[in-house]
């Protein structure tokens, strides 16, 4: 990449010391600008200089990073991401997540490109950043108020065009997998800044921004965005999702029952724009909202996520759709990860390893009401809440006995379906991408929501597309320069058997380039809109760099090496990138779904050629000196420990 004459300014970082209660702008050099970009590759670089092994997650030396990403607040299509990282409490790793709203392209636009937030504050405050002018004010009034409260206070209070980015009770009693929450329907639940938010006693961040965001070259980047809009609405599947009008997730079930049949009385548009400031609200249904209007959960008051809870974990649980929608709002007021450890409890329970007399309910099927109980009783570490808030690893190790063969975890995060034995069947695009994500746990940092191969897709064989003509298509469509396709397909190009480590290879890069630009994953993996070319066109007319697609692509080996580099030197190696123990020695148990066991050789196998794919070393899963000076990360190639 070549900085062009008069490049953009690379921007600054505010940081926030909660002990001193001191507030400093820094610049973000160029460098580090270039080699990172902005987002989730800005915060893994912050994160590694700042925090080590010896960094307790919940004491004053972790930081907090919020980071839009480069493109964010621009007129960029897909782009109001923001990244949030830090040491994670339930892991001890790299925890980090994604949001959309309107929070990110605020603080862009009052001037800050990222917020660190160190130290810890003797009693509760909160920051507003207002147009750029940023303080700390007393959060006493504010504590113990869930994250919904919080917002209508704090917008009452400062103005309705502040975003605010709150903790809930469970950030206040430090569980584990507590997140914050973006004007109340944006939550980046696997980052579990939420607890180390509380440990720092930072209620909120609240935030106005309407200074627009320069552009190097606004002409050429005006011509990048509308090529950009144009592919994301010529993607062919929207034709297959426009009855149904939402989210991926609706389609033809295996029963042949279309999912509108069953959700669309529960569903409403939200107003265009409230809810999150992107093109794909109307493609794909991301404003959708729920409406139940009758019932012990009318009103209930939360975003289209509650279908991905539905299609996941509660449905096996026999939890209504209206009962579901509230479940997802109490995890939002909460302040918790949707996925956290209360589905583990009922495997414990199913099982007769733990009781009624254990939990204090009866964690029956189909029993809403004690769901909800188990919810609170983990925010507010009440009874065996307490023992839950801890993570299902650590409260494996509390309960003792067989509690510890069941932890449904990759690297001590819960898994976002519980039993990938049977939702997967063992797959090697969506198993690897889940066993070597840094943080664990899910495949949301590579291969989440690809659908367009292997084979016909869904939504083609919806609208009657044949084979051949789906085979045209998408390798016309697909925007992988450099001969990438060829190898993925082979020659001739066989679209039902691609090389599935090469997919898991490329969108592990494509999902850390997106995620640092702050583009969003429904146009860039779901639909493979918006890939590296397209990418590098906004990215080239909007910085001032001259950037190709392999330079993007390079940029994603970059940060995602960064972040295996992170948990290397945490002390983890080619043993953590596995399933638990038991997923290898016994099936699932009977369900919705059931699956035989994985086998453990197969995966080893694969796991060998997955690190001579990426230049780490195949005997401990260690990226290389090499590779290291390959990606301009050769100054941390020192901190590979030895044998």
């Amino acid at each position: 990449m070549n900085i062009l004459t008069g490049a953009a300014s690379p921007g600054k970082i505010l940081e926030v010391d909660l002990t001193t209660g001191e507030l400093a702008e820094r610049p973000i050099p160029q460098e580090t600008w270039e080699r990172f970009l902005g987002g989730l590759g800005l915060n893994a670089w912050l994160l590694y200089r700042n925090t080590g092994p010896a960094t307790d997650p919940l004491g004053p030396e972790n930081v907090v990073l919020i980071s839009p990403g480069l493109l964010t607040g621009t007129e960029a299509p897909t782009s109001p991401r923001v990244e949030v990282t830090t040491k994670s409490p339930l892991t001890g790793l790299i925890g980090t997540g994604n949001s959309g709203g309107h929070w990110g392209p605020r603080l862009k636009k009052a001037g800050i490109d990222s917020v660190m937030v160190r130290g810890a504050s003797e009693k509760p405050s909160y920051l507003v950043i207002d147009e750029g002018d940023a303080s700390l004010r007393d959060a006493g009034d504010l504590w113990g108020l869930d994250t919904y409260e919080t917002t209508d206070e704090l917008k009452r209070r400062h103005g309705e065009e502040f975003s605010v980015m709150a903790i809930g009770p469970a950030g206040e009693n430090q569980v584990r997998f507590a997140a914050p929450v973006f004007d109340k329907q944006h939550m980046p639940g696997r980052c579990h800044a939420g607890a180390v938010l509380g440990s720092k006693k930072l209620k909120a961040v609240a935030v106005k921004g309407s200074q627009p965001v320069e552009v190097y070259d606004p002409e050429a980047f005006d011509a990048a965005v509308a090529e950009c809009e144009k592919r994301i609405r010529s993607y062919p599947a929207w034709k297959a999702r426009a009855r149904a009008g939402s989210m991926g997730t609706i389609g033809v079930t295996e029963e042949g029952v279309d999912y509108d049949e069953i959700v669309g009385p529960y569903l409403r548009r939200g107003e265009p724009g409230v809810y999150c400031p992107c093109m794909m609200e109307t493609y794909y249904g991301c404003s959708l909202l729920a409406n139940v209007t009758d019932g012990p959960y009318a009103g209930v008051d939360v975003a289209c996520a509650g279908l991905t809870l539905y299609s996941g974990a509660a449905s096996q649980y026999g939890i209504g759709l209206p009962a579901t929608f509230y479940v997802n709002e109490l995890c939002q007021r909460y302040g918790m990860d949707m996925f956290g450890s209360f589905f583990y409890a009922y495997e414990l329970y199913m099982r007769g390893i733990v009781s009624e007399e254990d939990v204090g309910l009866r964690l029956e099927l189909g029993d809403e009401e004690a769901l909800m109980s188990l919810l609170r009783m983990i925010a507010y570490r009440e009874g065996f809440g307490d023992v839950l808030a801890e993570g299902a690893r650590r409260a494996a190790e509390m309960i003792g006995g067989d509690a510890s063969r069941h932890v449904p975890t990759v690297k001590g995060l819960e898994l976002m379906r519980l039993d990938p034995r049977a939702a997967w069947k063992g797959n090697v695009f969506t198993s690897m991408s889940i066993l070597t994500n840094p943080r664990g746990g899910d495949d949301l940092k590579g291969t989440h929501g690809v659908s367009n191969y292997p084979g016909v897709s869904s939504w083609g064989r919806k609208l009657g597309i044949g084979e051949e003509e789906y085979s045209r298509w998408l390798l016309e469509w697909l925007d992988m320069p450099g001969g990438f396709k060829e190898r993925v397909f082979g020659d001739p190009p066989d679209i039902g058997s691609p090389d599935e480590l090469l997919m898991t290879y490329w969108y592990n890069h494509l999902t850390s380039a997106y995620n640092s630009l702050g583009l969003c994953m429904f146009s860039s993996s779901v639909a493979d809109a918006l890939g590296p070319s397209y990418q590098a066109r906004l990215y080239s007319a909007a910085a001032g760099v001259e950037a190709s697609a392999a330079d993007i692509m390079e940029t994603g080996e970059r940060v995602f090496n960064l972040m295996r580099m992170y948990i290397v030197r945490e002390g983890l190696r080619r043993a953590d990138d596995h399933w638990p123990d038991s997923f290898y020695e016994e099936p699932s148990p009977a369900g919705a779904e059931t699956g035989p066991p994985f086998d453990k050789d197969t995966f080893d196998e694969t796991l060998t050629r997955y690190y001579r794919l990426r230049g780490w070393d195949p005997e401990t899963g260690v990226p290389t000196e090499e590779t290291l000076k390959r990606l301009g990360l050769g100054e941390i190639a020192g901190d590979i420990p030895s044998p």
